[in-house]
């Protein structure tokens, strides 16, 4: 039950950030379309992950929220920053080895996650 508390509190956090948030140009459109954005993102991952019922799984959906929360509120900037991939990780279509699909997998920040599951 604290983890449902967390989840609406965390729903709540992210609307409320959305409802003052100002775009990094300061252009009234881009603030518009930045604020959408966040809500429909929130409501997207928050109605994606409803049916879980995990409290690890949940706590790092929470963690993920947190983390992408404080990146966006850093930078001023509400989309996923994109993911750096190792260099010594080959390029997509070359047959993958067992350690190129670990590094992949260890790169990907904790931010990112709910992103690619479907």
């Amino acid at each position: 039950m604290a983890l449902r508390k967390e989840v609406l509190a965390l729903y709540r956090r992210i609307f409320k950030i959305a409802r003052t948030w100002q775009s990094k140009t300061g252009e009234a459109e881009q603030t518009r379309v930045e604020r959408q954005y966040i809500k429909n993102e929130a409501r997207t991952l928050f109605h994606k992950n409803k049916e879980v019922t995990n409290e690890d799984e949940i706590a790092q959906y929470i963690r993920e929220a947190e983390a992408r929360i404080e990146i966006g509120v850093h930078y001023m900037i509400p989309y996923p920053r994109p993911v750096n991939v190792p260099q010594s990780v080959l390029p997509p279509g070359v047959r993958k080895r067992k350690r190129d699909e670990k590094l992949l997998k260890q790169s990907k920040p904790i931010y990112t996650k709910s992103l690619n599951k479907d």
